[in-house]
C-alpha cells in the first residue's frame, strides 16, 4: 500500500506550479490580451479622444501586467474563503468592465472619459510608486504602507482603478453592461478591503491608529 501512496502522490512541484498559474501566468495573459486588443481598436478614423481613450486603456492594463508580476512573497497570507472570492471576483469584474468597453463612443463623452481614465492611471501610479512590491491581488499581507497617497486614504489604488474603470464605462459604445460590471467591481472591492485590513491588523499594531485618521477609500466620506 505504501508503494501505491508513493507512486499516485502529486509531485512536490505541483502546488507551487499552480501557484504560478494561477497568480502570474494567467493574470499576465489576460491583462496583455487585454491590452493588446485595446491598442488593435484604435483606427485611423478615430477621433483624438477616441485615440487617447485606447491608448489609455492599454497603459492601464500594461501596468497591471507589471504589477502582478513584481509581488515578493507576503508576510502573511490571507485565505480566507470569503475575502479570496471577493479579490478574484473584483479582478473579473475589472477585467469585464474593460471587455465591455472595447468599443468607444463619440462625442465629447469620450473626452470625459479621456480625463477619467489618464486621472485614475495617474494616481494609481502614483500609489504605485508608493506602494512599492507591497501590491497584491489576494487578501496578503507584505508590508504597512502610510506614506504618499496612503495619507489620504487606506486604498489609494483602488480608489485610483476605480476612477480609470469608470472612465471606461463613460467612454464605451454601450455602457450598460459595463456600468453593472463597474457597480460590482465596486461592491466586492469594498468586501475585499476589509479582508485586507483584517490581515494587515494582526501584522500591524499601530494600524488601528492609522485608519482611524483615514479614509477607506473616499477622502472625507468612506
Amino acid at each position: 500500500m505504501a508503494d501505491i501512496t508513493t507512486d499516485t502522490a502529486a509531485p512536490a512541484w505541483t502546488p507551487w506550479a499552480l501557484h504560478l498559474l494561477g497568480s502570474r501566468v494567467i493574470p499576465s495573459f489576460v491583462f496583455t490580451l487585454l491590452g493588446v486588443l485595446t491598442l488593435l481598436a484604435v483606427g485611423q478614423d478615430e477621433s483624438v479622444a477616441q485615440m487617447l481613450f485606447h491608448v489609455a486603456s492599454a497603459l492601464m492594463w500594461g501596468m497591471f501586467l507589471v504589477l502582478v508580476n513584481i509581488r515578493p512573497a507576503p508576510l502573511r497570507r490571507g485565505r480566507a474563503p470569503i475575502g479570496v472570492i471577493a479579490a478574484l471576483s473584483a479582478q473579473f469584474a475589472f477585467i469585464a468592465v474593460g471587455a465591455l468597453a472595447t468599443d468607444s463612443a463619440g462625442g465629447s463623452r469620450v473626452w470625459i472619459a479621456d480625463i477619467l481614465l489618464l486621472g485614475g492611471l495617474a494616481f494609481s501610479i502614483v500609489s504605485v510608486l508608493a506602494l512599492g512590491r507591497c501590491f497584491g491581488v489576494l487578501p496578503d499581507v507584505r508590508g504597512l504602507v502610510t506614506r504618499g497617497p496612503y495619507r489620504i486614504v487606506r486604498h489609494p489604488l483602488y480608489l485610483g482603478e476605480l476612477v480609470s474603470a469608470f472612465g471606461l464605462v463613460i467612454g464605451a459604445s454601450r455602457p450598460g453592461l459595463a456600468g453593472a460590471a463597474w457597480i460590482a467591481c465596486v461592491a466586492v472591492q469594498v468586501v475585499r478591503t476589509r479582508y485586507e485590513e483584517a490581515g494587515l491588523r494582526a501584522e500591524f499594531p499601530e494600524y488601528d491608529e492609522y485608519a482611524e485618521h483615514t479614509r477607506r477609500l473616499i477622502p472625507g466620506v468612506v
